[in-house]
């Protein structure tokens, strides 16, 4: 059997951690910009159209997050 050098398990399980928490920036953005747009759309009675805008938003804002939160994390 061939041991791993002491440093590479390391480094994995941060790259583990560094995708895990950029996966779970875009998918709570998502959810939050869903169930906002699905409240607003319940108190202005306006349709599906401000859940798909939250939605939108929250996908914009998501990818917004990762960008900045890998430039930290990847330094």
């Amino acid at each position: 059997m061939s041991e791993d050098p002491k440093g590479s398990e390391g480094s994995n399980l941060r790259g583990v951690g560094i995708a895990a928490a950029l996966s779970f920036q875009l998918i709570v953005a998502t959810l939050l910009g869903f169930f906002l747009g699905h409240w607003l759309d319940g108190v202005f009675h306006s349709g599906p159209w401000l859940t798909v805008s939250g939605v939108i938003l929250g996908i914009g804002a998501g990818f917004w997050g990762i960008y900045h939160l890998s430039r930290i994390l990847l330094r």
